[in-house]
């Protein structure tokens, strides 16, 4: 009763939580649901990005990348190489080997629970998510294909025959700046693109969360 309140100040108090400590909450319930749900449909959510890689691959480097396959999160480089692409191997006239090796598209894929993650955490109408997550997933897409694009072309320079590697014609420069792509792609992009997509269509939201921040983030 009455006296019972004397002794606990903060009863029929309602214990209100701040609009960033929500959100916080709903990223860290939603993040979890976001990568299972991911990792469970890699098979699927990997197919644009296997088609990218594909078409990038063999339409720049059709004389030594036969073909690029795709099996569950695994990017299947498959090599055409002459008996001149090959040091130490005899291969009779006329006919061609074929070595496979194979990229981990998971490694450059997980941006896209993330952003999911983020997005679902965030106010707006279904409408707007969709629309944003389409939107994002696109750009998403893009980083992967760097990623493993990237990924491919450091493992052709440097941990493939010499020959393979000579076959390439790549300059010292063209050489170095694969290397800055393939940490640029495996280091950055993957971590930093979903949060600056959903700033991006977010800037209102982090105006309310965070008034300050709203000079930071103007509306285009």
């Amino acid at each position: 009763s009455s006296s019972g309140c004397a002794f606990c100040p903060h009863a029929g108090k309602h214990v209100q939580l701040s609009p960033v400590k929500i959100f916080l909450l709903k990223v860290l319930l939603w993040m979890p649901v976001c990568f299972a749900v991911w990792y469970y449909m890699r098979g699927v959510i990997g197919v644009p990005t296997w088609l990218g890689v594909k078409a990038i691959m063999t339409g720049l480097f059709p004389d030594i990348i036969r073909n690029v396959e795709f099996q569950g999160h695994l990017v299947n480089v498959v090599l055409r190489l002459t008996p001149e692409k090959l040091l130490g191997l005899e291969i009779p006239p006329g006919q061609v080997a074929e070595m496979v090796f194979s990229v981990n598209s998971l490694m450059y894929g997980y941006s896209i629970p993330l952003y999911t993650g983020l997005l679902l955490a965030s106010p707006g109408t279904e409408r707007e998510k969709w629309f944003r997550w389409i939107a994002g997933f696109a750009i998403l897409v893009a980083v992967q294909i760097w990623g493993v694009s990237f990924d491919i072309l450091k493992t052709l320079l440097f941990n493939m025959d010499p020959a393979v590697s000579a076959s390439l014609e790549f300059s010292p420069l063209q050489k170095e700046l694969t290397v800055l792509g393939y940490q640029f792609g495996y280091l950055i992009l993957p971590a930093v693109s979903p949060l600056v997509i959903w700033i991006g269509f977010q800037r209102e939201f982090i105006a309310e969360l965070s008034p300050g921040l709203s000079d930071r983030f103007p509306s285009p």
